[in-house]
């Protein structure tokens, strides 16, 4: 059994920077061709470049926002003309909304944006795609640990995550007989703007360094530290592989032990 993505084409939604990049590029150093899609065209075409020169595989960026159906379908009918063929779909591209709001507090407009990205959209392309797997194949989508520890202001983004998690763990169970796996890569605090710019709002209504507030979470994991993006993708690459043929239906936490149960 070859345990590598060579000859296989992936999929990667919300590629255009940090677990998708990363995701992006781990894939395509398997031995994967890739197709990237985000809703900007220019980090598409940078990360791109970038996969051409360090791996030699074929890379198509498509500038994709899959809150619009036609969208969906358009990405996943121009992959399969491209590669004629679909292996592995990872979807990144998720909506968080304001930073925070309370439940009683929900712009309903907001809501229903996230719903559109993190649940309806990422199903169509999971759907979408199963359907063009006519080999098997591997989904696997990017919840957040928040869906899990639900987080005091943020019902946005931890009930659209769950609604997608809950989706995914059923699909699961109905693709598995025509040998397609679905699963769950949840990450905990990844570095990259969007952290730190959180810890820039917590250290100023706190009145403290970003770095303190860095330190003050990190200290909350097992392993004192944050993850990287390239430590999800790693797990994005297990199960997206031939390595993890016999796992669906789960859900991985890399979080340097930030919530074990």
């Amino acid at each position: 059994m070859s345990r590598s993505l060579e000859g296989r084409v992936a999929l990667v939604t919300g590629a255009g920077r940090g677990i998708g990049r990363a995701s992006s590029v781990a894939l395509a150093g398997d031995g994967a061709d890739v197709v990237v899609a985000a809703r900007r065209a220019e980090p598409l075409d940078e990360l791109a470049a970038y996969i051409v020169a360090a791996s030699g595989r074929k890379v198509l960026a498509v500038p994709t926002d899959i809150g619009d159906l036609d969208g969906c379908r358009a990405l996943i009918d121009r992959t399969i003309a491209e590669f004629g063929r679909i292996d592995v779909v990872v979807n990144i591209a998720t909506h968080g909304g304001s930073p925070t709001a309370t439940v009683t507090e929900l712009d309903w407009d907001d809501y229903r944006r996230s719903l559109e990205i993190n649940v309806i959209g990422t199903m169509e392309i999971c759907r979408l795609a199963a359907a063009r797997m006519e080999d098997g194949g591997s989904i696997v989508n990017i919840s957040a640990l928040s869906a899990t520890t639900l987080m005091e202001g943020m019902a946005r983004y931890t009930s659209t995550k769950g609604a997608m998690e809950s989706m995914s763990k059923t699909m699961a169970k109905e693709l598995g007989p025509s040998g397609v796996r679905v699963n769950i890569v949840t990450p905990g605090m990844t570095t990259g703007a969007p952290l730190t710019a959180m810890f820039e709002r917590m250290a100023d209504a706190q009145s403290k360094t970003p770095e303190e507030i860095s330190a003050g979470f990190a200290r909350g994991a097992a392993l004192r530290r944050h993850v990287d993006p390239e430590d999800i993708a790693e797990a994005v690459l297990f199960l997206a592989s031939p390595r993890s043929r016999n796992i669906t239906g789960q859900e991985i936490q890399v979080t340097a032990g930030q919530h074990i149960l």
